[in-house]
């Protein structure tokens, strides 16, 4: 049986997706999505302990794809190029990872916030 932590990647961009799944691979089961939509029937599914979310994805983030993930008691990580984007969707205060991020602080990151603890924006 495996016991790993479930992400799931919200990016758009095929290049950050593959690089982010393959940082977390070794230690993290990962799942890729490329739109809010495909996030939110994920996110239904269940199986799901953080999800790491591109601010910036094509036709915005939809509205209900963070409260479901709260409800869900799914931890979310914002990232972006635009601070001003992740500050309007960060909320209560939820971690945030610049980009462009280092590998090793996205790994900090992640493993930080399944921990339970909540790091700085980088």
């Amino acid at each position: 049986m495996n016991s790993r932590s479930r992400v799931l990647v919200v990016e758009d961009d095929p290049l950050v997706s593959e690089v982010v799944a393959a940082a977390l691979d070794e230690d993290y089961e990962t799942s890729l999505v490329d739109s809010s939509a495909a996030a939110l029937e994920r996110l239904s599914g269940g199986g799901v302990d953080l999800m790491l979310l591109d601010c910036t994805l094509p036709g915005g983030v939809d509205a209900h794809l963070i409260p479901t993930a709260d409800r869900s008691g799914v931890p979310v990580v914002l990232m972006s190029g635009d601070p001003e984007r992740m500050e309007g969707l960060a909320g209560q205060s939820r971690p945030c990872i610049l980009k462009p991020f280092t590998l090793s602080n996205l790994l900090l990151v992640v493993q930080t916030t399944i921990g339970g603890g909540v790091p700085a924006a980088e």
